[in-house]
């Protein structure tokens, strides 16, 4: 972890859930702060897309149209 002023970096621990105590298996810093995320109305930027796929016409090999499908 980098110091970034008077804070640290904040953590995601991941833990198993399989044993008691809970084994700590990675401890990795966090991106971004989603805190400072905002949100926009999708119409301003949906006229501006370059692609748009459609997941009814999709071809993909893996696609996935709904959660029953996944």
């Amino acid at each position: 972890y980098l110091p970034t002023g008077p804070e640290l970096a904040t953590s995601s621990p991941l833990l198993s859930l399989s044993f008691s105590p809970l084994p700590l298996l990675l401890d990795f810093p966090t991106v971004g702060e989603p805190h400072y995320a905002q949100a926009i109305p999708a119409e301003l930027i949906k006229d501006k897309s370059v692609k748009f796929h459609r997941l009814a016409e999709s071809t993909h090999p893996e696609v996935v149209r709904s959660e029953q499908d996944g």
